[in-house]
């Protein structure tokens, strides 16, 4: 009888692991580990080894992300056309390769009528047909008769995904556009975020150099991390898997620098930990705290029910 409850005990342990993926036990916060460069913060976020091997069982590890497919022109893109032009919130991609594409939020997409930025993490299949992808405009005042080629240009700033993310408004993400170039004292008639991009690039190469160096000299089990600046949480962006993380952990590295700058005082080492641990209990204690705290600071994109990419911003 002993062994039989025993048995049904390792049962519901190992379904309920699979189950709460990005939760702890499953992941860990390394509070004595962060890496500090200047005024930005990242506490890294680990997996335990066997919430790697149940969500190697979830999600598929034979796969690209859409810059490799684009550059192999192994994608097509394409808006959608209606009587009144295109449609600035949706466009149609279409994997020709036999390996999975990942597309994660706030990756940028130039070209068409107007420049784009995915505003969902998806994983499409190969060979799966056309499929729909949404997005916001990110190019208020230009909108061409005549598409220009797509091109993929990397991904927006966090301010910007936050805009994405929690408002979900078009209007709202021109407003914060015009205000970066305002605030920076830009000039341009069409308000095309690519152009603040390759501004705010030039000023970021030292810290990407640190941030980029530190992950590279690691292991490779990265769930993710949380930014902080001048004791402030700016974001925590967490994927499925290691090998998801290291594929986007520059993207993920870009967009938390941008939302600092090198005229801000320079960060103390030591860290407000209990901020930090507040923070993850709230987004990581459980299935339902993370749901909880997602819906007014966040989001999770799914597949199949499973999470496959989250982040969450602080207050």
């Amino acid at each position: 009888m002993y062994k039989i409850f025993y048995n049904l005990f390792l049962l519901l342990l190992i379904n309920s692991l699979a189950k709460a993926q990005l939760v702890f036990p499953n992941v860990y916060v390394q509070y004595d580990s962060v890496w500090v460069y200047k005024n930005l913060q990242l506490v890294p976020i680990k997996f335990v080894n066997n919430a790697v091997v149940e969500n190697r069982k979830i999600f598929p590890q034979n796969i690209i992300t859409l810059q490799q497919a684009m550059q192999q022109k192994q994608v097509s893109i394409k808006e959608i056309n209606f009587e009144k032009g295109a449609d600035v919130g949706v466009l149609v991609i279409k994997n020709k390769t036999n390996k999975n594409i990942l597309l994660n939020a706030g990756e940028i997409i130039t070209g068409g009528k107007q420049d784009r930025v995915i505003a969902e993490t998806k994983i499409i299949k190969p060979q799966s047909g056309e499929q729909y992808i949404s997005v916001f405009c990110i190019e208020k005042g230009r909108w061409d008769d005549k598409p220009k080629p797509f091109a993929y240009k990397g991904s927006v700033d966090i301010g910007l995904r936050k805009k994405i993310d929690i408002n979900k408004y078009q209007q709202q993400i021109w407003k914060y556009i015009e205000q970066q170039f305002e605030s920076r004292k830009e000039k341009s008639e069409t308000y095309p975020y690519i152009q603040l991009k390759q501004k705010i690039e030039k000023t970021d190469t030292a810290y990407m150099n640190y941030f980029t160096r530190k992950f590279q000299q690691s292991d490779s089990s990265y769930a993710g991390f949380i930014a902080l600046a001048n004791n402030k949480i700016i974001a925590c962006e967490i994927f499925a898997l290691p090998i998801y993380t290291i594929m986007f952990y520059k993207e993920m590295f870009s967009s938390f620098i941008a939302a600092v700058t090198t005229e801000d005082s320079i960060a103390k080492t030591i860290i407000n930990i209990q901020l930090v641990k507040t923070f993850a209990n709230n987004l990581l204690g459980s299935e339902i705290l993370q749901e909880q705290y997602l819906q007014t600071h966040g989001k999770a994109d799914k597949m199949n029910g499973k999470t496959v990419h989250l982040i969450a911003y602080g207050n």
